[in-house]
């Protein structure tokens, strides 16, 4: 537990000193992000932002994990985690350049490329949990179940995509999308820290670290967003460790947030192409809400407090089965 700390605290202080760095930067070079057509109307006011924020937690991730476990304690199983987050930060920087102010008005890349890119960035990430040893699920009030490799892999595959593509709709709001993985990754460090798994532990710390260090510049008004550059390696890293830990289920109660903003999203498509009709004023659900009038800082904190609800939840189920 102490060194997981103590790397979290680490990637905290990189954070926040890096931050107001690349906050200049992105600044200088007018690197602000143009709002999609699709976005409420009332956050016009925030064209302009400065986008590709995630870097600030992303790097501070990346440097280290790097240092301090893959070169430190020889742990190259964190390569899979990080390789695959490094994948899906390069489609996000991707899209997110396309987006920027000043530049032809454009969504970013088309859908067809970024489902491309992920399918096969999870089946990568799907493949090498399978060959490592992790084609395992633990069940709530019950045990470890093996899976044969043909099944798992796609499996996890799946989870991981479900998890990349629901981050990345919750990143709509100042902190939200920060608030609920940090919340997350919190819960998923205790689990790790519970069944003494040293690496994937300090990988979560990490993670929340390096978060509160970006929360710093993303609390309510926002100095940067995330983007896709940091909402795509932040989901694809939660996805991983659910399945490091062999715990994909308790991402429904831990991810309770995510579920509910990519659920929405669905229904909400399913509804007007099968009854012509809007199930939501907007969706994904978090602008439902501020369309019906809650200010966007009610909006952001009680979906952190169901988040922390469902993280609750998950640490219950999680004690249900025992050390794992």
């Amino acid at each position: 537990m102490t060194s997981s700390l103590a790397l979290a605290l680490v990637a905290f202080a990189l954070g926040v000193t890096f931050g107001p760095r690349w906050l200049r930067f992105l600044t200088e070079r007018e690197m602000g992000k143009q709002l999609n057509p699709s976005e409420p109307e009332e956050h016009a006011h925030k064209e302009g932002t400065p986008t590709m924020g995630g870097v600030v937690f992303v790097a501070p991730i990346f440097a280290v994990t790097l240092a301090f476990q893959v070169l430190a304690t020889g742990a190259a199983l964190m390569l899979l985690p990080l390789g695959i987050a490094a994948g899906c930060a390069a489609l996000g920087a991707v899209d997110d350049v396309q987006t920027l102010t000043g530049r032809e008005r454009s969504a970013g890349l088309s859908p067809k490329t970024k489902w491309v890119v992920q399918i096969l960035l999870s089946l990568a990430g799907a493949g090498g949990l399978a060959w490592w040893g992790f084609a395992t699920v633990r069940l709530p009030f019950g045990g470890a179940v093996a899976i044969p490799p043909w099944l798992y892999v796609p499996l996890a595959a799946f989870v991981l995509i479900a998890t990349i593509n629901a981050v990345g709709i919750t990143d709509g709001m100042d902190s939200l999308a920060a608030t609920t993985s940090a919340i997350a990754f919190a819960a998923f460090w205790i689990i790790a820290l519970w069944d003494g798994d040293q690496s994937t532990a300090s990988l979560c710390g990490t993670v929340v670290g390096a978060l509160l260090a970006y929360l710093w510049f993303n609390a309510h008004p926002a100095q940067m967003f995330m983007g896709d550059t940091g909402s795509l390696p932040l989901g694809a890293l939660l996805g991983m460790v659910a399945l490091l830990e062999r715990q994909p289920l308790l991402l429904i109660p831990i991810g309770v947030i995510f579920v509910a903003n990519a659920a929405s999203d669905v229904l909400q498509v399913l509804s007007v192409k099968l009854r012509g009709q809007r199930l939501f004023r907007i969706a994904p659900l978090h602008h439902h809400f501020r369309r019906l009038g809650w200010p966007e800082t009610w909006v952001v904190q009680r979906f952190w407090i169901v988040g922390a609800i469902g993280a609750l939840a998950g640490l219950l189920l999680a004690a249900s089965e025992g050390p794992g």
